[in-house]
């Protein structure tokens, strides 16, 4: 029972950490209306504070996370746990890549902030969250590696539970996703950041 309290732990605060910063961050242009349309500044301040606030809080939790490991004598391994920051890193630039979408998106269609909350609880299952990325059928691995915070989770439950070094192919498809997001993101968000004051 602990193991698998454990076990879903170790996937659940990367999983909140994500599913936060798209679900607040999604408002965080169209709800600072005031402030956009009388101040001048870079508007890709808000996206990523709101994404850096998220990642501070994940961090505090994983606090927790060590401190299970040390008193319920899992053990870990330090090599592994050299891969940490990395995956940290690659699991902020899909969120604030996708973040940087979604936030822009919400100006000009405002329903997208609440059909994204139906979107993530649907995007949870379909991530390994609740459950080991063996139990789903080889038939269906590569479309399911399709999904960018598959191979993140994985990276973690290999570092954390499994006391391993993540895959290097686990390691270069979270790497190209995080990329992708991040660069189409950002193109995004320049582009329509011209008429949110006119929309707003």
């Amino acid at each position: 029972m602990r193991n698998t309290i454990f076990f879903l732990f170790i996937a659940l605060i990367p999983w909140i950490y994500f599913n936060t910063s798209l679900l607040g961050g999604a408002g965080c242009i169209s709800s600072q209306k005031n402030l956009v349309n009388k101040i001048y500044f870079p508007r890709e301040v808000l996206p990523i504070a709101h994404v850096l606030g998220q990642l501070v809080n994940m961090m505090l939790s994983m606090v927790v996370v060590l401190a299970v490991i040390i008193f319920s004598r899992h053990g870990f391994n330090i090599e592994a746990i050299l891969y940490f920051p990395l995956i940290v890193l690659l699991e902020t630039m899909l969120a604030l890549g996708l973040t940087f979408i979604t936030s822009a998106v919400t100006v000009y269609m405002r329903d997208i902030e609440y059909i994204l909350g139906i979107v993530m609880m649907a995007w949870q299952f379909l991530s390994p969250v609740m459950y080991d990325v063996d139990m789903v059928p080889d038939k269906y691995k590569t479309i399911f590696n399709l999904n960018p915070m598959s191979s993140i989770l994985v990276a973690y439950r290999d570092i954390f539970y499994y006391k391993r070094v993540p895959e290097l192919k686990t390691l270069t498809e979270a790497f190209l996703l995080g990329v992708f997001f991040l660069v189409f993101g950002f193109l995004l968000f320049e582009k329509l950041k011209k008429k949110f004051s006119e929309e707003m």
